[in-house]
């Protein structure tokens, strides 16, 4: 059996380049939440990311299935590795 390891990557310290590896997310994507979190501080909750244009629901959604976190508290099933 084959044990695949998931990497979790913070939105709140990411840099761009990093964030652009995450399912659906892309350049355009990282760099617009980075500019975001530049100008409006750490992402408090999934929800906030709605206020960071061309983000969605399934973006959203995607990105707490992909190895994303907002740091802090682990979510059901997700490891936290700072």
């Amino acid at each position: 059996m084959t044990e695949t390891t998931t990497r979790v990557v913070n939105i709140n310290i990411a840099a761009a380049p990093e964030l652009a590896h995450l399912t659906m997310l892309g350049k355009e994507r990282a760099e617009a939440l980075v500019s975001y979190r530049n100008e409006h501080g750490s992402f408090k909750s999934w929800e906030d990311l709605h206020a960071v244009p061309g983000f969605s629901d399934i973006i959203i959604d995607d990105l707490k299935n992909s190895g994303a976190t907002l740091g802090g508290i682990a979510e059901e099933g997700e490891q936290i590795h700072d």
